[in-house]
């Protein structure tokens, strides 16, 4: 693992974002640890993680290659517009934001988007926190699909939890070979758990031999 994913994820513990213990995710399943987008609400940390998503996308995707960035409501939303600020001051790429809402809006600027507009062509790259089963980024596809043919550049998350969806399939191999696009992550969670073990962070190790071992089961269960 690169010493940038490495500072990325020692970034998410102290900021909050990434806990271990025992937790219920959306998809019902018990997991030994939890990844919290909604923990970077400073200033100071919605512009590191902007900064880390923006590095990604620059790094993996030719600019003129897509128009919008989009973050599915409601974690993405902060995700997009501060990645949209990151790629224009740290790669001087502009492009534009977008986010849906969950239900349309009838007046003013109806309809269930906001920011870019979307339409025929329009070339959109997906940011979102996680990838379980993929279940959010399905209902976001779904919506974006209902209003024009978009063309999907790539998903791009914080963590990819490696883990197999309801059908016992590689989750993210699914979506992607469905979509016909790929998934990019800042971290997975067999390299998480491999560099931050027995790793001292803010005085504490958080991923000590038990929370390793609990992982290790689960992953057991439900990894691919």
């Amino acid at each position: 693992m690169q010493e940038e994913d490495i500072e990325f994820l020692e970034f998410c513990v102290r900021q909050g974002a990434l806990k271990f213990g025992s937790f219920t995710l959306k998809s019902g399943r018990s997991s030994p640890y939890f990844f919290n987008a909604g923990a970077f609400s400073t200033g100071y940390a919605t512009s590191m993680l902007s900064k880390f998503f923006a590095k990604k996308i620059a790094n993996t995707l030719q600019p003129q290659s897509y128009d919008v960035v989009f973050g599915p409501a409601y974690k993405g939303i902060p995700l997009a517009v501060g990645t949209c600020s990151a790629l224009y001051s740290e790669h001087q790429i502009g492009k534009e934001w977008c986010f849906n809402r969950k239900e349309a809006k009838t007046h003013g600027d109806a309809g269930v988007f906001v920011g870019a507009k979307i339409v025929d062509g329009v070339g959109v790259v997906m940011l979102d926190d996680v990838f379980t089963t993929g279940g959010a980024k399905e209902e976001a596809i779904e919506q974006l699909s209902s209003v024009a043919k978009v063309r999907l550049l790539g998903v791009f998350i914080m963590l990819d939890r490696m883990e197999k969806n309801e059908q016992g399939e590689n989750a993210i191999a699914a979506f992607e070979k469905k979509h016909g696009t790929k998934v990019y992550s800042l971290a997975s969670a067999n390299g998480m758990f491999e560099a931050l073990r027995g790793r001292k962070i803010n005085g504490g190790v958080p991923v000590d031999e038990k929370v390793y071992a609990q992982f290790v089961e689960y992953r057991k269960k439900y990894g691919i």
